[in-house]
């Protein structure tokens, strides 16, 4: 019987981001994750390797389901700014109705993992830079149809953007009232709108 027969590879990797997410990468056993999957420890090392192999295939899932559903939904119809405001609220949205906020898996591993771990630090790269892309495409989709003006730095606000987002999803963990952020978002956002209006208003 071949192991993928023997084992829903896909579920275990999501189930295992959803642990790691939650737990963290040390508060995470691999006595746990055979647990909460039904699994002996012995398939998932034949599966996986070891916890750490898990936890590299589970970052991997996160950028695939999370970091990579950004551009898609900025470039969908319509204005991209309005969009940018609403996915940034609804990460303080979300913190205010959990119990426990749980943050970003990225931010959360950055400050767990890092310095001393090369294969999760490529990891983390590499979905950083695809959120941080996914900035760019919709700041230069707003560009091109003339939400926002020719010239703007697309490059360095798509960088600032990026920023946001995680300094948000740290600060979401420690404030009790995640929604009492919504005015910083707003002034964050504030330069971007102000190039929309000016572009937007019709020279004297």
């Amino acid at each position: 019987m071949s192991r993928l027969q023997t084992l829903d590879e896909a579920r275990a990797v999501d189930h295992a981001m959803e642990i790691f997410w939650t737990k963290g990468y040390d508060g995470t056993s691999l006595a746990d994750l055979a647990r909460d999957l039904g699994l002996a420890p012995g398939r998932l090392n034949l599966a996986f390797g070891d916890k750490h192999g898990l936890f590299l295939r589970a970052l991997e899932r996160y950028r695939d389901s999370q970091a990579r559903s950004l551009a898609p939904a900025l470039l969908a119809e319509g204005l991209v700014l309005p969009r940018i405001r609403a996915i940034m609220l609804g990460y303080l949205q979300l913190a205010a109705e959990e119990a426990e906020p749980r943050g970003c898996l990225i931010a959360n591993t950055a400050g767990e993992a890092l310095p001393g771990d090369p294969a999760v630090a490529d990891c983390l790269a590499e979905v950083m830079s695809v959120v941080e892309d996914g900035f760019l495409q919709g700041l230069e989709h707003a560009v091109q149809q003339g939400e926002l003006p020719e010239g703007i730095d697309v490059a360095g606000n798509a960088a600032m953007l990026t920023m946001l987002l995680q300094g948000l999803q740290v600060l979401v963990k420690l404030d009790p009232d995640p929604l009492r952020l919504t005015p910083a978002v707003d002034a964050a956002l504030a330069g971007l709108d102000a190039a929309r209006l000016r572009w937007a208003r019709p020279p004297a």
